[in-house]
């Protein structure tokens, strides 16, 4: 496959990139150089792959399905590497940039909201998000867990108040 095929491959899979990345950091820039790395860091580990597979017009439509999957698994588990380490490393600068409409969500840890995302908009299993995210099984049903206990809290305590 050269590069224009796996581009175009890739495309459509942008929005939901963005979307994973703006759980992690709700900075516009910051999402976007996050993207790039993801997708930079994912190109450069597989490029020997990428390039040996089969040109998309040789590839049936449910092969392509899950081709398209696989990379977008892969390019997720590098934007949560780096997502969940520049979002611990960046939170104070971020606090201040937080959006007002979603206060309680950006308040949890960064694995929290990227597990959180992961399930529920991705509709990703346990066992993908524990093989994109890295965490064990336990770590990420805890995570899950936590996440919406604390979500349901702050929305119960605003309701009140």
């Amino acid at each position: 496959m050269n590069r224009t095929d796996f581009f175009n491959l890739i495309q459509p899979l942008t929005p939901k990139l963005y979307r994973a990345g703006f759980c992690l950091m709700p900075d516009d820039l910051q999402v976007e150089q996050l993207v790039i790395d993801a997708f930079n860091g994912y190109l450069i580990r597989e490029k020997k792959n990428i390039l040996n597979s089969k040109e998309l017009n040789q590839i049936s439509k449910k092969d392509l399905q899950v081709q398209r999957r696989i990379h977008f698994k892969g390019i997720l588990k590098n934007l949560a590497e780096i997502g969940v380490r520049r979002s611990l490393q960046l939170a104070h600068q971020m606090s201040l940039s937080e959006p007002q409409d979603f206060k309680p969500f950006f308040k949890l840890d960064p694995r929290v909201r990227l597990s959180l995302c992961l399930r529920y908009d991705f509709q990703f299993t346990t066992n993908e998000i524990e093989d994109i995210t890295g965490m064990t099984r336990y770590e990420v049903i805890e995570k899950l867990h936590n996440g919406r206990y604390l979500l349901l809290h702050d929305v119960n305590q605003g309701a009140l108040v």
